[in-house]
């Protein structure tokens, strides 16, 4: 039992320590930075003042000592105004997030949209895209929303997954880049990617070039590519395919997805290929092309694919 609760106390602090650790070293940088450039300004501010107060003491005729400056290229009044404006800039070039949260995205949304409504419209853009986001990617996002104004930051985690808003030729869009493999695995099991023997290779080199490509999802890949190649026309653009293999799932739609085809592996090492098409029309073009609607091989048979 002792053993039991420490592995289950063990398990969430091992997730969270290196969390706290990538954010403690953000902020301890960014400080050091700040101090550093405060103390390098302070003292050139003194150094600059010293120089203007400096006098020097020249005897004279009258017996009086008068006080001749030396030459002062700086003024005190404008070495204030020089480290003020210098003090601005740096702080325009640190970064400086907002917090990545739905409630937060709200409260900019209603605070800059009521005077514009492209602004409000960027902001409903970004909030339904991110709520359409995996809980893995919400917490770990930067988004930046550039829409008829100043670009606007927010931030969650480390910022593994960027999401950008912004308008072009009078158009809201948006992108969003995975930065790592958790990131794009955690997008791809939860959205829909388009379905073509293209596509289907595009997500299986996407996968190897992360280095996240299962042995399961990968033949499994490749016999969906061998077989979705035999399918006729009208299946190939209108099927809902699902690849569930090695514990990962992908799915691809073209169309409406009206041909339901899955691709799956059992414990023997055999995928299968099973397809269930959407009317008689369609069952007709595949009988006569020689389709079946269940196929099957053994892992280890399947076409290499580069």
């Amino acid at each position: 039992m002792a053993a039991l609760l420490r592995h289950g106390f063990q398990w969430p602090l091992d997730a969270l320590i290196p969390f706290f650790a990538a954010q403690a070293k953000k902020y301890l940088i960014r400080l050091l930075t700040i101090i550093m450039i405060v103390l390098t300004l302070s003292a050139l501010l003194c150094a600059f003042w010293h120089a203007s107060d400096s006098m020097d003491y020249s005897p004279m005729t009258t017996g009086h000592a008068v006080g001749i400056s030396n030459k002062q290229w700086w003024k005190p009044p404008d070495i204030m105004k020089i480290l003020k404006d210098t003090l601005l800039y740096v702080a325009t070039m640190l970064p400086s997030y907002e917090p990545l949260t739905v409630g937060n995205l709200l409260k900019h949304r209603d605070q800059l949209g009521g005077v514009n409504y492209m602004v409000q419209a960027c902001f409903n853009l970004a909030i339904d895209v991110f709520n359409l986001e995996p809980h893995l990617v919400q917490q770990n996002a930067r988004m930046v929303i550039q829409c008829d104004g100043p670009p606007i930051e927010f931030l969650s985690g480390n910022g593994d997954c960027e999401i950008s808003v912004f308008l072009l030729y009078e158009k809201i869009h948006h992108n969003i880049r995975e930065l790592t493999p958790e990131m794009y695995l955690a997008r791809l099991s939860v959205r829909k990617e388009p379905l073509s023997i293209n596509d289907l290779l595009r997500v299986r080199r996407k996968l190897k070039s992360w280095g996240v490509l299962s042995d399961e999802l990968g033949g499994c890949l490749e016999f969906a590519v061998q077989e979705f190649a035999k399918e006729p026309s009208c299946v190939q653009t209108n099927a809902h395919m699902v690849v569930d293999c090695g514990g990962q799932v992908v799915t691809f739609v073209s169309g409406r997805g009206e041909n339901d085809i899955n691709v799956y592996d059992v414990r023997e090492g055999t995928i299968h290929y099973r397809i269930k098409v959407s009317g008689p029309l369609t069952s007709a073009v595949r009988f006569f092309t020689g389709n079946k609607d269940h196929v099957h091989t053994p892992a280890g048979k399947l076409l290499q694919l580069e």
